[in-house]
């Protein structure tokens, strides 16, 4: 009975120790297919052979493998790579000039260059004015205009001697008007000293002596 006893207890505590170890596995199996891994690398420790299967770049599918062949046709019909700058038959014979490098299309020029721009055929045609209102030469409004936009060189000359002559009046009149200052105060000074004599004028001395 006792025997019995221990080994259906033995037998129950077995069977709970492999349930645990079902559902931890199941759940580290689910949390490896959500992050991407392998279910059996997440319950053991890393090794090297799975560090280096991890580095290893992953395998193109078939849909990947065609869509690569249909790129690298697509590129050979439509890129052609130069190899000699030096050839002739990539000579530019518009522009004279020849280069290298990639072409876009197998007829277009190599490289990139500016359209030259053709100036025998540029318009060289004055632009058209429209006409206004006519008016004739003897008319006082054509006159007006004339003298409103033309200038003359004697007029030029008439005004600055106009005005030359000006200022000189201007300077001349202050320089009489000095003189007579300068006058009246030299008259001024010799009536004080006639009435007064040289000793009741001491603000005046120095100009009595010079």
């Amino acid at each position: 009975m006792g025997g019995d006893r221990a080994s259906s207890s033995s037998s129950g505590e077995e069977d709970g120790d492999a349930e645990w170890r079902a559902a931890i596995d199941s759940i580290a199996a689910a949390a490896a297919a959500a992050n991407g891994l392998h279910s059996s690398a997440s319950i053991t420790h890393p090794t090297r052979e799975d560090e280096s299967d991890a580095l290893k770049p992953p395998k193109l599918t078939h849909y990947q493998i065609k869509a690569q062949k249909l790129l690298d046709d697509i590129i050979e019909k439509a890129i052609e790579v130069v190899s000699d700058t030096r050839d002739d038959t990539l000579e530019d014979p518009i522009n004279g000039c020849s280069g290298g490098g990639i072409r876009l299309f197998k007829r277009a020029p190599p490289g990139i260059a500016d359209d030259p721009t053709d100036e025998l055929n540029r318009n060289r045609k004055k632009p058209r004015i429209l006409p206004g209102k006519e008016i004739k030469e003897g008319s006082k409004e054509f006159k007006k205009r004339i003298k409103s936009v033309s200038v003359a060189g004697s007029d030029i000359m008439a005004a600055a001697r106009d005005a030359s002559q000006r200022a000189m009046a201007r300077s001349e009149a202050r320089d009489a008007a000095t003189r007579a200052y300068l006058l009246r105060e030299e008259e001024r000074v010799a009536e004080l000293k006639r009435r007064r004599g040289e000793r009741w004028l001491p603000s005046v001395a120095p100009y009595m002596q010079s």
